[in-house]
């Protein structure tokens, strides 16, 4: 089999080629053995190119993919000694998606002009966000660049590490649910009916289940492309809706008072917010500045209002810790961390460690919450099929019984 690869070389400069293997794990291993850090690896034809717009499907857009090797690429040039515009100029020349490369050329046009990197990322900002721009222009005036680029980078592991697995978590239980709701579908529209035609040519009278059964089969036959239509403009309407200020605040709001969802949406939110404020604090980024520019880091508007109310008492000169305990944004434990590097003046290391220890309470939390929707989801689409089976077969038997 033939496969496309990008990987970095040890002095950081990327390279896209060609590779013969027999299968991808063979090939994985023939570039390992070669120093190269694997970034992509996929199959092809013997006629593909090894670098064009056909690569890959979004090679028309940027994606979070594209940031993150973006990120990874200038950190290990700039670790190994390159000078920023050089560093730039590689990038440009190794990167495979052509939007990319005419991203990168227009930040070293604009770095050989005079500009600041940071200057020339504000001109992008529909690309890298607020807390992006900021560290990096922190990182040029300190002259820090390469261990900014470091911690921008693995601050971009560490998010997309923790929405894989919030989303890998969820697959499970939505495999569950639609294999559920496509068994009741069949059985309503079809296995059902055979039943109704049989009982129907009996005249014998059922129960009570069946008759329910027997309905709801009816119903979902006549119409069921009824229902789809309003379940399609009932969802178009959710999406508009969602799209409304008013009507995404209220379901934050509702997403927090929930039971055992909002304890952990809470704590994932702020997990994203100290990732932000370690990454930041690290860079030597000033904490009301590292405030401000975690907004970006925030999804839900009620935990925004409260990082607002933490950021407006930092301004008045409150303190990080107590200023977050009047708020119900973090847990006490979390609030003594806080207080406590803050008063030894060591708040950086301080936020680093609870986003690490709440990164695994949460995938802790998510995994024992996974493991009690299983079993549950299970038992249901045995109480669903349990109830059709009896309604279906009970009368079957009573027929059998007093015909012998």
């Amino acid at each position: 089999m033939l496969f496309v690869y990008e990987a970095l070389r040890t002095d950081g400069t990327a390279v896209v080629d060609r590779l013969e293997a027999g299968d991808r794990l063979a090939a994985a291993g023939a570039l390992r053995e070669r120093g190269l850090v694997v970034l992509r690896l996929e199959a092809t034809t013997e006629d593909a190119p090894a670098a064009g717009p056909g690569w890959s499907v979004l090679s028309h857009r940027i994606t979070h993919r594209d940031r993150i090797l973006f990120t990874r690429q200038l950190k290990m040039l700039l670790e190994a000694g390159a000078p920023l515009v050089p560093a730039l100029e590689a990038a440009e020349e190794q990167t495979l998606k052509p939007v990319m490369r005419q991203l990168l050329r227009r930040l070293r046009v604009r770095v050989e002009q005079g500009d600041s990197l940071a200057r020339a990322l504000e001109d992008e900002a529909e690309l890298f966000d607020p807390v992006f721009r900021s560290m990096v222009a922190t990182g040029e005036a300190t002259a820090t660049l390469p261990q900014v680029f470091g911690r921008l980078a693995a601050l971009a592991q560490q998010q997309e590490q923790a929405r894989k697995q919030v989303l890998g978590a969820l697959l499970y239980p939505a495999i569950l649910s639609v294999l559920m709701l496509g068994v009741i579908v069949v059985l309503l529209l079809f296995v059902v009916p055979r039943f109704r035609t049989l009982f129907l040519s009996l005249r014998s009278p059922l129960p009570v289940t069946t008759e329910l059964l027997f309905a709801a089969s009816e119903f979902a036959t006549r119409y069921g492309l009824y229902v789809l239509g309003l379940l399609a403009a009932g969802v178009t309407v959710g999406v508009l809706a969602l799209r409304m200020p008013a009507t995404r605040a209220w379901l934050d709001d509702l997403q927090l008072r929930l039971p055992l969802l909002g304890p952990l949406v809470r704590r994932l939110q702020f997990a994203r917010i100290l990732r932000v404020w370690a990454a930041m604090l690290r860079s030597h980024v000033p904490v009301l500045d590292a405030l401000q520019q975690s907004r970006a880091a925030v999804r839900n508007a009620a935990c925004l209002r409260a990082l607002a109310q933490v950021e407006e008492a930092v301004t008045s000169g409150g303190r990080l810790g107590p200023s977050l305990a009047s708020t119900r944004l973090a847990d006490a434990v979390i609030v003594a961390a806080l207080r406590t590097g803050e008063e030894n003046g060591r708040l950086a290391e301080a936020t680093e460690f609870v986003s690490g220890w709440l990164d695994e309470d949460n995938a802790a939390t998510i995994h024992q919450l996974t493991r009690l929707a299983e079993p549950l989801l299970l038992a249901l689409m045995g109480v669903v099929v349990g109830f059709v089976a009896m309604s279906l077969f009970v009368p079957l038997f009573d027929l059998a019984s007093a015909a012998g």
